[in-house]
């Protein structure tokens, strides 16, 4: 009892755990949503409009990590308001003139092919998705960078109740509604939270200042884009490689399971990664209380994700199967596979925020090419010589554990956390978590 009450003045009594707690539950409840509203929309759309939709989700979301030049993560490492401002109308202009080109070219080739192209329409809103998704991607990092974590929160929640309603109301669309859906959310959850930035930023050519910030932040676009791209593309290849390989019945069962395991990794990597790097970068001159803080986060991190990810790794199918009914049991069986990597992300994944706050770009990137060039053999040794999903998954998932654990070791080792330490913390939670979980597993 004391433990638990020492753990909880801890976690009260730091500014660093309230702003977690605090973006967490807002966080939380714009994950939630997305969840509850899954209940209908799997009822609502068949499992191949959910790969369609999830193919051109990939491709603008893709698209939209190249549109602001990565200039909008310069926010987290600027010093003063004016660089802040600075940096939102280079990002700004940056994205405008990014999108304005694609969209002439895509009305070019759809003019040219005509009707053979399907979906037009969807092909026409990627720019539309990606411009207004990067001006979002500015006010959360000007948040982020600010300590407004509340506002950070109420921004995904806007975007998540516009989501789900428009997803849910365009049912009778029903091989375009649920893209159509998340563009408009995107359009208006930016008319709610404009008002935010310190100005409105400008059509015009770029300044002088902004260029000097440009050549000063000149990492972001030369090595934390091009990773961030590798580090989508390789958690997208499955939506391009398991259509051909497998046909889209099961492009549309992956796509389910990895859709919905993903929300709580995405919920911790916004709630703690966001708070973490702010953390991070305030304390770089301090790397005794960044070790602490780092080794005290990571303890905690993976206290609250091993019984979850542990009991959906052996009852995956019965899981899915209550929740969206038993055409989605299959998924809950790839659920299953997909559970070790995902936990890994769950915990590394926040930590890897450090990777911007000591300016470690470079190897950012690599470790991305070398993620993506794994993965891309996994999928085609499974969809080319297995020729069997389950193999195929098995193998996209194990490269992506070995290669987050990678990560975090990484991430621990900049911090200054001791390794050794951490990794017999990590066999003690196997010994009273996860091994009695598959011993009564086994017996039931």
């Amino acid at each position: 009892m004391a433990r638990f009450q020492k753990l909880f003045q801890e976690l009260t009594g730091s500014e660093f755990y309230r702003n977690i707690a605090g973006l967490f539950t807002g966080v939380f409840a714009a994950r939630l949503i997305p969840a509850l509203f899954a209940l209908a929309i799997a009822r609502l759309y068949l499992p191949e409009n959910f790969g369609d939709f999830v193919l051109f989700l990939s491709i603008a979301s893709l698209f939209s990590i190249l549109v602001n030049g990565g200039y909008e993560s310069a926010l987290l490492l600027a010093g003063t308001p004016d660089e802040k401002k600075g940096i939102i109308r280079l990002a700004s202009k940056t994205n405008l003139f990014v999108n304005l080109p694609v969209l002439l070219l895509i009305i070019i080739v759809l003019s040219i092919l005509g009707s053979r192209v399907e979906n037009p329409w969807l092909w026409l809103l990627i720019p539309f998705y990606a411009f207004f998704f990067g001006a979002l991607q500015v006010i959360r990092n000007l948040f982020i960078s600010n300590k407004e974590f509340r506002k950070l929160a109420l921004l995904e929640i806007y975007r998540a109740i516009a989501t789900g309603v428009l997803q849910t109301l365009l049912f009778f669309l029903p091989g375009t509604g649920l893209f159509v859906g998340v563009t408009l959310a995107q359009v208006i959850t930016l008319a709610i939270c404009w008002k935010e930035l310190p100005e409105n930023p400008r059509l015009a050519a770029y300044s002088s200042g902004e260029k000097e910030l440009a050549l000063r932040y000149r990492n972001f676009p030369l090595y934390n884009v091009p990773a961030e791209f590798f580090n989508y593309l390789s958690n997208q290849l499955p939506v391009f490689m398991i259509k051909p390989f497998f046909g889209q019945f099961l492009l549309g069962m992956y796509s389910f399971s990895h859709r919905y395991l993903n929300i709580p990794v995405q919920l911790t990597s916004i709630s703690i990664g966001s708070v973490y790097i702010q953390k991070a970068r305030s304390l770089h001159r301090e790397p005794g209380e960044l070790a602490a803080i780092t080794w005290s986060l990571f303890k905690k991190q993976v206290w609250t994700a091993i019984l979850p990810f542990t009991i959906l790794a052996l009852r995956g199918k019965e899981i899915f199967g209550f929740l969206f009914g038993t055409n989605w049991e299959f998924s809950g069986s790839l659920a299953r596979i997909l559970a070790p990597w995902l936990f890994m992300v769950f915990i590394s994944s926040p930590l890897s925020t450090i990777l911007i706050a000591k300016e470690k770009q470079k190897i950012s990137m690599i470790f991305n090419i070398l993620l993506l060039v794994t993965r891309a053999a996994a999928l085609a040794v499974g969809g080319i010589l297995l020729k069997e999903i389950t193999l195929t998954v098995g193998l996209y998932s194990f490269t992506g554990f070995l290669f987050f654990t990678i990560l975090g070791i990484y991430s621990l080792y900049l911090a200054g956390v001791d390794l050794l330490k951490a990794a017999l913390f990590l066999v003690k939670v196997i010994l009273i978590c996860v091994i009695p979980l598959v011993l009564i597993n086994m017996m039931l």
